[in-house]
């Protein structure tokens, strides 16, 4: 597959370049900072500014999948005013209508939007506070999502740390999910997998995919 990255450079990005390549996809990394990034068979490096609408479906062009997995910065500069999402990810999809391409896979995170309800009281706290502004900008971005006309499936982790990729993680349709217990977390290469896992599947279109740590859920 021929698979197209927004958010290369990030955790989750450099992992999905990793695994993507293993797997045997070709991966274009369209990135603002392409000499963040080291040059090696399997993937092209364009760079570009998202705002570049016809830069973007160039690159977006004879793609099977667009891999979205950009994030709000880290520290104090992610926590207020964020509005990475509802800044670009318009120009994605507005991209990809020209490119015409039609298949999406989405990075959010689990506790936006309505997903927070089936939480525990902890992890609520957290989502109402400690990453409110980013949780919000994704909750935005994602309902205007639905007017876009694309195949999308959304991947919801949890709390995200630098771990070794888990075989064992649970990753479900939240439409199945009645309760995540405490605060769990979930490696960023779990997560990248369960990304090309879903970009790779056309049965997860229009799913919301909770990516989480083993013996986490109920349902």
């Amino acid at each position: 597959m021929k698979l197209v990255l927004i958010g290369a450079t990030g955790g989750t990005g450099l992992q999905i370049i990793d695994q993507a390549i293993d797997r045997g996809h070709h991966v274009v990394a369209y990135c603002r900072r392409p000499d963040a990034l080291k040059p090696r068979p399997g993937l092209t490096i364009v760079g570009g500014h998202l705002d570049d609408r016809d830069a973007l479906a160039a690159a977006l062009s004879g793609a099977d999948a667009v891999l979205c997995a950009l994030g709000p910065k880290a520290g104090l500069a992610g926590m207020f005013g964020v509005t990475v999402m509802q800044d670009n990810l318009p120009l994605i999809t507005s991209a990809m209508r020209d490119a015409h391409i039609d298949r999406l896979i989405l990075l959010s995170a689990y506790g936006v939007g309505d997903t927070a309800r089936t939480a525990s009281p902890l992890a609520r706290f957290a989502y109402k506070t400690l990453v409110a502004s980013a949780y919000r900008d994704k909750e935005i971005s994602e309902t205007a999502l639905a007017a876009a006309g694309l195949d999308v499936t959304r991947v919801l982790p949890v709390i995200l740390d630098d771990g070794p990729l888990n075989p064992h993680a649970t990753v479900r349709p939240m439409s199945t999910v009645r309760k995540v217990s405490g605060l769990p977390k979930v490696s960023r290469a779990t997560v990248a997998a369960a990304i090309l896992d879903a970009a790779e599947s056309g049965a997860t279109t229009g799913e919301r995919l909770l990516v989480s740590a083993p013996g986490t859920i109920s349902g």
